[in-house]
């Protein structure tokens, strides 16, 4: 029996869509276990070094990894893996291999202790690639959540150095609670989503971190940037809250936002610590006033 797009609420055209897509090839290895799970990398054509080194494409933290531990080849729809002296060695579905390995579709492969899977087809990396955003995202604003901003703030601190150092901007809209208080809770997430989006499209470069910490708190991490170049963003954000004004069903609402700014040199540096490091500047701002911004 035919099935109408009335019964079933997906018409022939979505269905085609989604067998194309199923028969796309898009080859990607998905991390079940280890530094981000979840996170999903497509595979481009050529070599992709897997490793804990900085020049690697698919780059690890796990103590048990090796600085170049392995690499993937993909040549058109065809994807190999190779150890490349490891320590540990790279395991594909239990065995450890010897030589350059074809990998299958739902192939499972370990890498110290973090575990991949290997799949093949667009649908199965879009719908993973969904489930990771879901599960790093603040699904109010689009940005980060605070435990994926802290786990990619690891990354980012190892290669700081004095050369190259982190800058950490944490910002707080000042007296939000009215805006709730006085418009609404609705107002509130509108002005949240609206605010979120002016900041991005100011201030929030191709490689930096944009995450919603908790209630209206953000942070930007912006690696390779020292604290002057962040203050002066951090400035340019606070002077264009003071003068946006965010319409909400034709009700105008204005509030202002402070900010504390920080850097570090140190790859030692803990995520934790330097975050904290920008909060208590970030309150310093609050007490001095509030619509400033605190550097240290």
């Amino acid at each position: 029996m035919q099935l109408s797009k009335k019964t079933t609420g997906v018409t022939r055209r979505e269905v085609a869509d989604a067998i194309a897509r199923a028969k796309t090839p898009e080859p990607a290895l998905i991390m079940l276990e280890g530094d981000l799970p979840g996170q999903v990398w497509r595979l481009r054509e050529g070599r992709q070094l897997i490793g804990r080194r900085p020049e690697c494409e698919i780059r690890l933290r796990e103590r048990a990894v090796s600085g170049l531990h392995a690499e993937v080849l993909r040549e058109r729809d065809a994807v190999t893996i190779n150890d490349l002296g490891s320590t540990n060695g790279t395991m594909v579905d239990g065995a450890a291999i010897r030589s350059s390995l074809r990998l299958n579709d739902g192939s499972l492969l370990r890498l110290g202790n973090c575990v991949f899977k290997y799949v093949d087809t667009l649908m199965d990396v879009e719908f993973l690639e969904s489930l990771h955003a879901r599960g790093t995202r603040d699904a109010l604003t689009e940005t980060m959540n605070q435990p994926y901003l802290i786990a990619r703030l690891a990354f980012a601190l190892d290669t700081t150095s004095i050369e190259w150092p982190l800058s950490i901007i944490a910002f707080d809209y000042d007296d939000f609670k009215q805006i709730n208080d006085q418009y609404g809770h609705a107002a509130g997430d509108h002005v949240l989503r609206a605010s979120a989006m002016l900041v991005r499209t100011i201030a929030v470069r191709d490689d930096d971190l944009f995450a919603r910490m908790g209630g209206e708190e953000f942070t930007i991490a912006m690696p390779s940037t020292g604290k002057l170049f962040a203050a002066e963003t951090a400035e340019r954000v606070r002077a264009a809250f003071e003068s946006h004004v965010f319409d909400f069903a034709g009700q105008p609402i204005r509030f202002t936002v402070s900010f504390g700014v920080c850097d570090t040199v140190s790859p030692a540096e803990r995520p934790q610590a330097l975050l904290a490091r920008a909060d208590e500047l970030l309150y310093r701002s609050k007490r001095e006033g509030r619509n400033r911004v605190s550097v240290g």
